[in-house]
This record gives structure tokens, C-alpha cells and sequence, in this order.
């Protein structure tokens, strides 16, 4: 966007090289839009980011219809897709499928501040047994979830406010920005983002839906010398 006087001089489109560097694309993305517009210096370049298709993400919590939802309203726009949620205690079956779906990230929950805490401790402990390196949220009952910390001791841990503090209200975003964190993290180093210092001044956030069309990355020109560019890779 240009700084001073609003005008657009150009856009381009390029496929997303997920698959091998994200950065390909960029390049083929800026040449093309160079081709319209002649060399450009831009001040500030920014991009959002939904490269690789989103976090692959599992919830487990108390109440099976609750979960599901704090789950679905926590991913949107924080760069994940909910693969499964669980609810009750996890079973050893439940923990067998949740080694076999190797999610990226997962959001445990449960219980109302003072609630009940059984469950969500049950929960970490499956999980500390199990292993993995996904990242863990921990978003329930605010009274356990210092103790699940604990047991998922040498794990990487985030504790959040309870994404329902209280019996139908719901608290999503602490959680919803930890998973943008996490998101926005992975993927820089994932897709070859990192190498994009030079390039991008740098990502905003994730794209509303994590999974975009084809046509992914798209530079957009205002204003030679003083222009700002934004990227969807």
C-alpha cells in the first residue's frame, strides 16, 4: 500500500513451491510483477502465511460437544486444522491413534476454573506416556494446569487461560494466539520461510483458513520507491 498517495501499479501470482522452498515462488511471484511495473524499491514487505496446509491439530476435553467447539473456534485463524478431538479420559486405543495421526500440536482442555480436574490430568499423563514431540496446550481448568505442566515435564508446554472458564463462555483467544505462535514458528522453519529475512520485513499471521487455492503468492506494487508489498505464500 503506498504510504503517501494510495494507488496500485501491479499484482502477480505465482504457484506455491510448498513442496520444496517456499521462496521459489516468491521469486517467480516478483519477477512476474516486476515485468508489469519496471524495478521496484519497496520500504516495507509483509506476508501471511498458510504454506504447508496448516497445523495438524488434536483436542482432547471433558464434554465431547464443548471440545470440539473451543477446538474449532481456537484453530480459525491461527494456522491449524483440527484432525480429531477426544473426549472423557483417553483410553490406550485413543493414544495409539494419536501416535499413528502424528499431529503437530495439540490442545488439551477441560474442567471449568474449579471444576473438574481428574480428566485433563489423566489426559497429560497419556500424553507424557506416549511421547512425541508435538507442542501441548494446555487451556482447562486453571487449577491443574501447573500439575500438567509437571507431568509433561522436558515436553514443550504452553499454559493458557481456560478456554471455558466458566459453563458456556468461551475464552479462545490466549489459546487461538499461542497457536498462531506456534504456527507461524514451524512453518518459517519448515518451508524456507526463514530465508526470506532479506525479502519480508515480516509475517503477520496466518491466512483466516489455512488452506488456500493454487495461486498462493501474490505480490502486490503501489507506488514506485515507496511501496509496501503483501505476500501470500
Amino acid at each position: 500500500m503506498d504510504i503517501d498517495q494510495p494507488s496500485l501499479l501491479g499484482t502477480a501470482a505465482s504457484y506455491t513451491t510448498v513442496e520444496t522452498d517456499v521462496t521459489e515462488g516468491l521469486h517467480q511471484a516478483l519477477t512476474l510483477l516486476e515485468q508489469q511495473t519496471g524495478p521496484l524499491t519497496f520500504s516495507h514487505r509483509y506476508a501471511c502465511s498458510s504454506a504447508a496446509g496448516g497445523l495438524r491439530m488434536i483436542a482432547s476435553g471433558l464434554v465431547p460437544e464443548l471440545t470440539a467447539q473451543a477446538a474449532r473456534e481456537a484453530s480459525l485463524g491461527a494456522g491449524a486444522k483440527v484432525l480429531k478431538t477426544y473426549a472423557f479420559q483417553l483410553t490406550e486405543d485413543d493414544a495409539e491413534e494419536i501416535a499413528s495421526l502424528q499431529p503437530d500440536i495439540f490442545l488439551l482442555v477441560g474442567g471449568t476454573d474449579g471444576g473438574n480436574t481428574d480428566c485433563i490430568l489423566h489426559n497429560a499423563q497419556v500424553l507424557a506416556d506416549l511421547g512425541g514431540n508435538f507442542p501441548i496446550v494446555v487451556a482447562g481448568n486453571r487449577t491443574a494446569s501447573r500439575q500438567c505442566q509437571r507431568i509433561l515435564a522436558g515436553r514443550e508446554v504452553h499454559l493458557c487461560e481456560n478456554v471455558m472458564p466458566k459453563f458456556g463462555v468461551l475464552n479462545i483467544e490466549p489459546a487461538q494466539q499461542v497457536i498462531r505462535e506456534v504456527f507461524l514458528r514451524r512453518i518459517v522453519k519448515a518451508k524456507g520461510l526463514s530465508k526470506t529475512d532479506s525479502l519480508l520485513s515480516g509475517i503477520l499471521m496466518p491466512t483466516p483458513r489455512p488452506s488456500c487455492g493454487p495461486s498462493n503468492c501474490w505480490p502486490t506494487a503501489v507506488k514506485k520507491n515507496r511501496a509496501s508489498e503483501s505476500c501470500w505464500p
